[in-house]
This record gives C-alpha cells, structure tokens and sequence, in this order.
C-alpha cells in the first residue's frame, strides 16, 4: 500500500511539475517584450533568470501550502470523526514545503532560462 501510495504521489508530482513548467512557458512568451525592455535597461541574464525562478518558487510554494492546509483539514476531519488524537509532525510539514521548493526550482528552471536567453531585438521588434 505504501508503494502504491508513493507512486501515486510521485505521479502526481510530476504531472503538476509540468503544468508549472507549461504556466512559465507561457509566462516567458507572453512576457516577451517586457523582458526585453529589461535586457535593453540593463538587467543582467541572471536578473531575468533568477526572477522567472523566484516566481516559480512562489507559485509551487503556494500550491504547497493549500495542499498542506488541505491535507490538514482532511486529516483534522478524520481524526474527529472516529475519536483519534490529531497529530501532525513538524517533519511532515517541512518536506511539504521542501517538496514545493525543490519542485519549482527543477522544473522552473527550463523556462528561466529560456527567458534568459531571448534575444532583446528581437522581443523589441515583436518577432
């Protein structure tokens, strides 16, 4: 049951993992021409790149804390219903948000620096 439960998690992991990498992506073409501006004013590669990661991170992370909330209330619910002590450990909520952080930082990446890469020309033009 544990492995099941693992793998499953671990499924639903990655299946979100690459709905944040598509939001980013779209984020990126979207974001085109104001990232250009930025280039044109200055900003470094590591600017652009380091923001488009930032915002990763804050979307997976608060994904994470309404999944722990969540998981919280569900759990909270249960132990009520049939009499048990409600307990949650402090390891348990810490390797949430670290799963969320770690999460957004692999697969923001990609987009991030893609971001960082474009060519400000050509974002400038419209192209």
């Amino acid at each position: 049951f544990t492995l099941l439960l693992g793998a499953t998690g671990s499924i639903a992991l990655i299946v979100g993992g690459i709905g944040i990498m598509n939001i980013m992506l779209v984020s990126v073409a979207e974001r085109r021409r104001e990232i250009a501006i930025r280039r044109a004013h200055g900003a470094r590669r590591r600017d652009i790149q380091s923001q488009f990661l930032i915002e990763s991170i804050i979307l997976t992370l608060a994904g994470g804390a309404l999944g722990i909330l969540l998981g919280l209330l569900v759990t909270w619910g249960i132990c009520r219903f049939n009499g048990w002590e409600f307990f949650i450990s402090g390891f348990s909520v810490a390797s949430g948000v670290g799963t969320a952080t770690v999460t957004g930082l692999f697969f923001g990446f990609q987009p991030a620096r893609h971001a960082a890469q474009l060519d400000p020309i050509a974002g400038l033009q419209g192209e």
